[in-house]
């Protein structure tokens, strides 16, 4: 029972941080695109209300995911010291000098060529964040047992000659832009922004077209990496498919400009996603290294831990972002 209630909650962290860093990641490197390089400053203004220093506490969170992992399987930790290490360290380094740049950024004159260095900085590191923290999901399809407590050199050289580490590089950067586009249309909508709202109605529509393509990708990548895998997640194909129609869903409404339901659909593409992910991975943990216990696993393929982590996870994530937005309203309020 404790071992299922630790799984659900696992993975609600790592689907909500999945989401909510993609938006702040997202919304940061389109402030920095919009003010610095497009000079339209005032146009993208409405989005620095979003960012504030609650965004970069958020960010921890993949430091809770790295904690419960270990918790969960103390094995990985010890056979995969070197992927860890590198993966997590610099995810950590990634997300302080992010931060870092962020607090400068806000402290310093606005319009200054120091503040524009340091929220240039904070745009683009937040794109390096998730890619990092891919090397994890890469590990996990096998490959990479001899580097697990070998040199860091020889781990890093087998990681960028990997197809599939470049497939799941590119899914990561693809969905930042297109999760904070979605979003950033019904914040801009929501906010009675119709200039905002259409603009990036135009990113999120040409945005679709390359998240299907390298979902794509990324099961071919997985082909060649993990066969075993794959062919599992085709016997289970069915949270692919619905991801797929959520997302064909989603584009249809912001085309047609009906914004009111599309994120909550974008929340579910990424959901079924990332659970067809998950449950064609178990039993293992690490392939074929680390096998989760069979009771457990058992029990992450029944309808219960589906519904759990749908109902947990959705509902989290929702009242997550309507605190946010309601403190975006109330900021601008007092403006």
């Amino acid at each position: 029972m404790i071992g299922a209630v630790f799984l659900v909650i696992l993975w609600t962290i790592m689907y909500g941080y999945m989401i909510a860093a993609s938006i702040d990641f997202g919304m940061g490197f389109y402030l920095f695109y919009g003010q610095y390089l497009r000079r339209e400053g005032r146009f993208y203004a409405p989005l620095q209300r979003w960012l504030s220093p609650t965004s970069e506490f958020m960010n921890i969170g993949f430091v809770l995911i790295f904690a419960a992992v270990i918790g969960f399987s103390p094995e990985i930790l010890l056979n995969f010291q070197t992927p860890l290490v590198f993966c997590g360290g610099f995810a950590i380094v990634l997300t302080v000098v992010k931060g870092t740049f962020f607090a400068f950024a806000e402290l310093l004159p606005r319009g200054s060529t120091a503040s524009r260095v340091f929220s240039s900085g904070n745009g683009i590191i937040g794109i390096f964040i998730p890619v990092v923290l891919s090397i994890a999901l890469v590990i996990s399809e096998g490959g990479f047992a001899d580097y697990g407590t070998g040199a860091f050199h020889a781990f890093v050289r087998s990681l960028l000659f990997n197809v599939y580490f470049w497939s799941v590089v590119l899914i990561a950067v693809v969905s930042i832009f297109y999760i904070s586009a979605m979003y950033l249309v019904q914040f801009a909508w929501k906010m009675g922004n119709e200039p905002l709202t259409e603009h990036f109605r135009n990113y999120a529509l040409f945005l679709s077209m390359p998240t299907v393509l390298a979902s794509g990708v990324v099961f071919l990548g997985l082909e060649s990496q993990n066969a075993e895998h794959f062919s599992a997640a085709l016997d289970g194909l069915w949270p692919f498919v619905l991801s797929l129609i959520c997302l064909l869903a989603a584009v249809t409404l912001v085309f047609l400009r009906k914004y009111p339901w599309t994120f909550l659909l974008v929340m579910l593409q990424y959901f079924f996603a990332l659970y067809g992910y998950t449950v064609s991975h178990f039993p293992y943990l690490v392939y074929p290294d680390i096998v989760l216990n069979s009771g457990l696993s058992n029990w992450a393929k029944s309808g219960w831990f589906f519904v759990f982590s749908l109902v947990i996870s959705i509902g989290t994530l929702v009242c997550y972002l309507r605190i946010r937005c309601w403190n975006v309203a109330d900021q601008k309020h007092h403006e």
